[in-house]
């Protein structure tokens, strides 16, 4: 009987764990930032979809714990990267706090927004970013694994201690990306 309740509780302890083991882990916004120039460097119509500068807008939720501190976070690392080209494109950062669905196609539209990083906080709102990232071709960037699955396009999180580039095949294409197969061999690919 000791032995079977022995293997009931090894059992338990991997149920309860292989989840955890499979989720992503959040990648330091300065790690993520580098990788993500890079991988927008790979997006095949970019150039198509930007003007002169690719201006990558950070989203966040006013009053949404956590939400305004991880866009500081990633403004932060983008800014870093100012003087960093992309395709000979340089690179701008904005942060923008979402109010709604109209202010984010209006934000977009002014500042010439290409790219939008998704921050915490903003699960509610996905459909109304979801809306304008397609109906503007706009890639969005997750913050989260979970937004990826969600509908959003693109992500950098660590699997098994690796740092891996995540995308969201079909949402990419419907934000009128076209990721050449090189970056797409190297990521973790949602079809």
């Amino acid at each position: 009987m000791g032995a079977l309740r022995h293997i009931g509780w090894v059992v338990l302890l991997v149920v309860c764990l292989l989840p955890r083991l499979a989720h992503a882990e959040q990648v330091a916004p300065d790690k993520q930032a580098v990788i993500l120039a890079r991988a927008l460097a790979y997006d095949d119509n970019l150039r198509g979809r930007a003007g002169d500068t690719l201006v990558v807008g950070v989203i966040f939720k006013p009053g949404a714990g956590g939400s305004e501190s991880a866009a500081d976070g990633m403004v932060r690392a983008f800014k870093a990267l100012e003087g960093v080209k992309v395709q000979n494109l340089p690179l701008r950062v904005v942060k923008l706090a979402y109010s709604s669905k109209d202010a984010l196609h209006s934000a977009v539209s002014s500042q010439g927004i290409d790219a939008l990083y998704v921050c915490p906080g903003l699960e509610g709102d996905q459909g109304g970013i979801r809306d304008e990232s397609h109906r503007d071709h706009i890639l969005t960037i997750a913050s989260r694994e979970d937004q990826l699955s969600a509908g959003l396009s693109l992500g950098v999180f660590t699997y098994d201690g690796k740092t891996t580039i995540a995308v969201n095949l079909p949402v990419s294409k419907e934000e009128g990306a076209s990721f050449s197969s090189e970056l797409l061999r190297l990521a973790r690919v949602i079809r």
